[in-house]
C-alpha cells in the first residue's frame, strides 16, 4: 500500500497535461531492506554463526551442522568452487536498466514497451539465478534446523546453488522460495543495479563492506525507533484479552504455556511469531551485514543508520531523525563511534518535544537531527536541548564541535556532552580539564543500575488501599 500511495504522490506532483502517467515500477521496490545480501557477504560464502540455535531448532543439529559448515568452508569437503565473481552472475542488469529509463513513455505504446522490458528483465536467468542464490544465502540464517528437512543450507550446499542454481533439491528450493516470501529477503544491488556498481576486475571496491560502487546521493528518513523483539501483550491484545490485558509477566507466561492444550492453533501462531523475531535478531547479529549496529540492545533505527550509511554514495548525504541516545547511550556507542571515526557526521541537533514539534509524541521524548556525508571530515555542528527550528538561527544555541574535543571529554565513547550554550560548554570544558571525568573521581564512585521492571521477580501489582514501605539502598 505505501508503494502504490508513492507512486500516486508522484504521479500527481509531475502529471503533465495530455501525457500519460510515467512507468515508475523499477523505481518503487518493496521488501525489508534490512534483510538481504550484498556481493561482498555472498563472495564469503555461510558464515558458522548461521547455524546459532532459533526457538524450535534442534540444538544438537544446529552443533553438527556447524562443524560440517566450518570444515566446507576450511574446503575439506568443497565439491563446487566458486566459478565467477557475484556481480558476473547477474549479466548486464545494469545496462539494461539503463536502457529501460533512457526509453520514451510519452505515449500509452511507450508506457506499455517499458513495462513489457522491465518485466523480460526481472524474469531473465541472470536474475532470477542471482535473485534465489541471495536468498538462499539469507534463508541459511532463518533455516528451520530439526528433523522436519534432510539438512540445511551449508557452504557446500550454497556453493551448489551458486553453480547451478536448478539443481538445488525441489524440497529445498521450496523452502527457500516460502521463507523469501515469509521475510521478504531484499537485495539492494539486484533491486537498482544501475545505482550499484560492479567494480572493474582488480579494482577495490568504494565500499568494501558491500562490495560494490556507486549508491544514492540522498536518503532521507524517520525510521522506527523499536526493539526487533516480540511483546505479548500486544500479540494477545486481540487474539486473547485475558492475556494481553495481564499486568503480571510471569501470570502471562503461565496463561501462554496453557494455550497448548487449550487453544493449539493460537499457541502455534505465537510460536511462529516469536521464532519470526529471533530469526531476525540471529540475522541483524551474526549475518555480517551490521558490524557496527548488530550486536548489544537492538534497535531498529541503529539499523537503518548503518544501512542508509552503506547505501550511501561517496561524498554524499543522509538525513534522519534520530533518538538523541545515539550519541549517549553504551548500546549506540559502536555506531556513534563509527560514524564519527569515518568523518561523517556534519550536523547533530537535539531537540524536546515541549512544545509539541510531533504532536503525536509524548512531550518528554527527546530527538535528533542526524545528518552525514560519506567521505567529508570536519567539525560537527551541535546543538542540544533546542525547543524549535527558530533556535537554529541564534549562533549561541548551536557550536562547532570537533573530534578532537570529544576525545577530551570521553576518549572511550566520544560521547556528546549535553549543553544549551556556547557558554555551557565552555564550562564543561573548564570542569574537565581541572577535576577530570566524573567516573575517574574516587570519592563520587558509582554504579549505575537499570530502573525496575515489570518482568522482575518481585514486581507486582496493589491496590489502592495496600501500604507499600520503601527501602533505599
Amino acid at each position: 500500500m505505501a508503494a502504490e500511495l508513492c507512486r500516486v504522490s508522484l504521479w500527481l506532483e509531475a502529471i503533465e497535461p495530455g501525457k500519460p502517467l510515467s512507468f515508475l515500477d523499477h523505481h518503487i521496490r518493496v521488501g525489508n531492506s534490512l534483510l538481504g545480501a550484498t556481493p561482498a557477504l555472498l563472495a564469503e560464502g555461510i558464515p558458522d554463526e548461521a547455524f546459532t540455535p532459533i526457538e524450535g531448532d534442534d540444538k544438537e543439529i544446529c552443533s553438527r551442522f556447524k562443524k560440517v559448515n566450518k570444515e566446507e568452508r576450511s574446503g575439506q569437503k568443497r565439491l563446487f568452487a566458486a566459478t565467477t565473481e557475484p556481480w558476473e552472475r547477474l549479466g548486464d542488469l545494469a545496462a539494461s536498466m539503463t536502457h529501460l529509463d533512457d526509453a520514451p513513455d510519452d505515449s500509452i505504446k511507450a508506457i506499455r514497451d517499458k513495462e513489457r522490458m522491465y518485466e523480460a528483465m526481472v524474469r531473465s536467468g541472470n536474475y532470477l539465478d542471482g535473485q534465489f542464490w541471495a536468498d538462499a544465502w539469507c534463508a541459511a540464517f532463518v533455516w528451520k534446523k530439526t528433523r522436519e528437512f534432510n539438512y540445511p543450507i551449508t557452504e557446500e550446499v550454497f556453493r551448489r546453488i551458486e553453480h547451478n542454481p536448478h539443481a538445488c533439491d525441489a524440497w529445498m528450493r521450496d523452502e527457500i522460495i516460502r521463507l523469501t516470501q515469509q521475510y521478504q529477503f531484499f537485495h539492494w544491488h539486484l533491486a537498482f543495479p544501475d545505482i550499484f556498481h560492479a567494480p572493474a576486475v582488480g579494482e577495490t571496491p568504494e565500499n568494501e563492506q558491500t562490495g560494490w560502487n556507486g549508491g544514492f546521493d540522498v536518503l532521507l528518513g524517520n525510521p522506527p525507533w523499536e526493539m526487533p523483539e516480540t511483546d505479548d501483550r500486544v500479540f494477545f491484545a486481540s487474539r486473547s484479552p485475558e492475556i494481553g490485558f495481564e499486568p503480571s509477566a510471569q501470570k502471562r507466561q503461565s496463561l501462554i504455556l496453557q494455550l497448548e492444550k487449550s487453544e493449539p492453533t493460537l499457541s502455534r501462531l505465537w510460536q511462529e511469531q516469536r521464532r519470526s523475531n529471533a530469526s531476525e535478531r540471529v540475522f541483524f547479529a551474526n549475518s555480517g551485514l551490521f558490524p557496527h549496529s548488530g550486536g548489544g540492545r537492538l534497535n531498529y533505527y541503529r539499523l537503518f543508520v548503518e544501512t542508509n550509511w552503506n547505501l550511501l554514495r561517496t561524498s554524499r548525504a543522509l538525513g534522519m531523525v534520530v533518538p538523541s541516545g545515539l550519541s549517549a547511550n553504551k548500546y549506540e556507542e559502536p555506531t556513534w563511534r563509527h560514524l564519527l571515526h569515518t568523518g561523517a557526521i556534519t550536523v547533530f541537533l537535539d531537540f524536546e518535544n515541549v512544545d509539541g514539534l510531533f504532536p503525536g509524541v509524548h512531550r518528554s521524548t527527546k530527538f535528533s537531527l542526524l545528518s552525514a556525508t560519506r567521505g567529508i571530515s570536519g567539525a560537527i555542528r551541535v546543538g542540544c536541548w533546542l525547543r524549535s527550528v527558530d533556535e537554529l538561527a541564534d549562533p549561541d544555541r548551536t557550536v562547532l564541535v570537533t573530534l578532537e574535543a570529544l576525545q577530551e571529554f570521553d576518549p572511550e565513547s566520544l560521547s556528546l556532552p549535553q549543553f544549551r550554550s556556547r557558554r555551557d560548554l565552555t564550562l564543561l570544558k573548564c570542569a574537565y580539564r581541572s577535576f577530570g571525568r566524573f567516573s575517574e573521581i574516587p570519592e563520587w564512585s558509582h554504579t549505575p543500575k537499570l530502573m525496575f521492571s515489570s518482568s522482575d521477580a518481585d514486581f507486582r501489582v496493589v491496590s489502592n488501599t495496600e501500604t507499600l514501605t520503601w527501602h533505599l539502598v
